[in-house]
C-alpha cells in the first residue's frame, strides 16, 4: 500500500513538474539573440536547459516531451508562417542534444560523463541540424517563400546550400552547444545533490 502510495506521488509529480519546465523553456525562448556573423534566421536561447533538467529527473524521453511541448506553445503563441518548420528544427535540435548528453551522464553517473555527454550531445545536434538543414529545413523554406533554394542561400551571402550549413549553421550549433554547456554544468553540480545523482 506504501509502495503504491509513493509511485501515485511520483507519478503526480511528474504530470506537474514537466509541464511546468515546459512553461519555462517557452519563457527561455523568447529571449532570444542573434549571433555575431550568423545567418540571421539563427538565433539562441536557453530554452534548452530546462528540457535538459527533466531530462536529468525523469530520463531522456521527459526531455524530448518538454522540448515538444515547448514548440507546441511557441507555435500557439508566437509562430508567424503558420508552419511548423522553426518548431520542428528546434524539437529535432533540443532532442538530439538531450539524448546523447543524459544517457552518457546515466551510463557514469558522474561529472566527467555529463561533461562528455555534454560534448557529444553539441557534436550530435551539430551534425543532425547540418543534414536536417541541407535535405528537409532549407528546401521547406524555400517552399514557403516561394523561391529556389539557390534563390534563399544567395539571400544570404552563400554560393550554395553546403557552404551555407558548413559556414553559418555548423559554426552556430557549435557554439550554441557550448554555451548551453558552460550554462549546464554548474546548473547539475548544485542540483545534482537534490535530484539524487551522482554528482
Amino acid at each position: 500500500m506504501k509502495e503504491t502510495a509513493i509511485s501515485t506521488s511520483h507519478a503526480t509529480q511528474r504530470l506537474v513538474t514537466i509541464p511546468m519546465l515546459a512553461a519555462v523553456a517557452f519563457v527561455l525562448q523568447y529571449l532570444e539573440f542573434q549571433l555575431p556573423l550568423m545567418p540571421t534566421f539563427l538565433k539562441l536561447d536557453f530554452s534548452t536547459l530546462p528540457g535538459l533538467i527533466g531530462a536529468l529527473i525523469y530520463g531522456p524521453m521527459a526531455g524530448v516531451i518538454i522540448e515538444v511541448l515547448k514548440n507546441t506553445l511557441h507555435m500557439l503563441f508566437k509562430n508567424t508562417d503558420g508552419l511548423l518548420i522553426g518548431e520542428l528544427a528546434n524539437i529535432v535540435a533540443g532532442a538530439s542534444f538531450i539524448v546523447a548528453a543524459v544517457y552518457l551522464q546515466r551510463l557514469g553517473q558522474g561529472r566527467k560523463m555529463f561533461i562528455a555527454g555534454l560534448a557529444i550531445g553539441t557534436l550530435l545536434m551539430t551534425a543532425v541540424m547540418a543534414v536536417a538543414n541541407a535535405y528537409l529545413l532549407l528546401p521547406a523554406y524555400a517552399a514557403l517563400y516561394q523561391v529556389s533554394l539557390e534563390q534563399l542561400v544567395a539571400q544570404f551571402q552563400a554560393e550554395s546550400v553546403w557552404s551555407l550549413i558548413l559556414y553559418g549553421i555548423v559554426p552556430f550549433n557549435l557554439i550554441k552547444g557550448l554555451l548551453v554547456s558552460l550554462v549546464a554544468y554548474p546548473l547539475y553540480v548544485k542540483l545534482a545533490p537534490r535530484l539524487g545523482l551522482r554528482s
